[in-house]
C-alpha cells in the first residue's frame, strides 16, 4: 500500500450528520481538555520548589511546560520531566 492509501480522511463532506457532529463535539472537549490541563499547570506556579519536589518537578519543568505552544498539552510535558526525574534517581541509587 501506498501511504496516501493509508492516510487518514479527515474530510466529513457527505458523512452523515451524526458523523460531523460528532467529530465537532470531540474537537471541543480536546480544547476543553487543553485548555484546563493549561490553567491547572499554572496553578503549578503557585507552588514553592519543595512542594514541586514533592510531586517530581522543578521550576524550570512549570516554566517549559506552560511555555509550550499552545495547541501542545503542559501536562504532557509535565508527566514526561517527572518520569525522567525518577528514573534518574532510582537508576543513581542502583549504580551507588
Amino acid at each position: 500500500m501506498r501511504t496516501p492509501d493509508t492516510a487518514l480522511d479527515v474530510t466529513f463532506a457527505g458523512k452523515p450528520a451524526a458523523l460531523r457532529l460528532i467529530a465537532r463535539v470531540q474537537g471541543l472537549v480536546m480544547v476543553w481538555r487543553l485548555l484546563n490541563n493549561r490553567r491547572a499547570a499554572g496553578h503549578l506556579h503557585d507552588l514553592d520548589d519543595r512542594q514541586l519536589a514533592d510531586i517530581g518537578l522543578s521550576r524550570t519543568d512549570v516554566r517549559d511546560a506552560t511555555t509550550s505552544p499552545f495547541f501542545e498539552d503542559p501536562s504532557r510535558h509535565l508527566t514526561r520531566a517527572a518520569r525522567e526525574r525518577a528514573n534518574r534517581y532510582y537508576r543513581d541509587a542502583r549504580s551507588r
